[in-house]
């Protein structure tokens, strides 16, 4: 059975879980560990908190945009890593994480080398999301709400450098976003809203609690 089979299969058997339960449950058969929330009152107006997807809203996501073998992932505030480990075991694509907290980045350079698949992909960067320069094959961005608004525009200006060095599609993934960087997005850049997914339930009374996402490619222009 394929890797993302029997991760699927362990989702699947275990509808009972809480999220949290699940995340412990998947990480171990992964042979990581992503299930922890930030709690030392370090995270700032500028830098959120560390607190990883949940695996079912993973799912949710990928199952309606998957990645393919040639794209490269690019998540901002990785965290622990949970990301690019699950994507590399679904997709094997190349995942590449930039973190700002050495703890956590530490943590998710011990994730890498106990992982269950040894010749994966998996780049961790300690750096900030402003000062870190986008590597040019990267296709898929991903934000959890990792940053402000304010922050965010200079990581739109550096992912444009990128652009303009490598045209190419990029697809651009917010979960949990802030209604000022919606319309940043869609007012000064020209990247294009392409669709919103419902993350979970809970976007019943949390209209954050969802996926948009926005796509730009070699034909648009700023």
């Amino acid at each position: 059975m394929k890797l993302a089979d029997q991760i699927h299969a362990i989702m699947e058997g275990n509808d009972n879980l809480t999220d949290e339960q699940l995340g412990q449950a998947v990480d171990s058969f992964l042979q990581i560990h992503t299930e922890e929330i930030q709690e030392d009152g370090l995270d700032t107006y500028h830098c959120h908190r560390y607190e990883p997807t949940p695996y079912r809203v993973l799912e949710v996501l990928f199952d309606a945009f998957p990645l393919t073998k040639e794209d490269v992932l690019l998540d901002y505030g990785s965290g622990l890593g949970r990301l690019a480990f699950y994507s590399a075991a679904r997709f094997g694509c190349p995942c590449i994480g930039v973190e700002m907290a050495e703890k956590w980045y530490t943590t998710a350079e011990n994730n890498r080398l106990s992982f269950v698949t040894e010749d994966a992909d998996i780049h961790f960067i300690l750096d900030t999301a402003d000062h870190y320069e986008v590597d040019d094959r990267v296709t898929y961005i991903y934000c959890f709400n990792p940053f402000s608004p304010d922050v965010f525009r200079t990581v739109l200006t550096r992912i444009e450098c990128s652009f303009e060095r490598n045209p190419r599609t990029l697809t651009l993934v917010l979960y949990y976003p802030e209604d000022d960087t919606i319309f940043y997005i869609e007012q000064h850049t020209a990247f294009q809203r392409i669709d919103e997914i419902a993350a979970s339930e809970a976007i019943k009374k949390d209209r954050r609690e969802r996926f948009s996402l926005y796509r730009l490619t070699p034909d648009e222009k700023f």
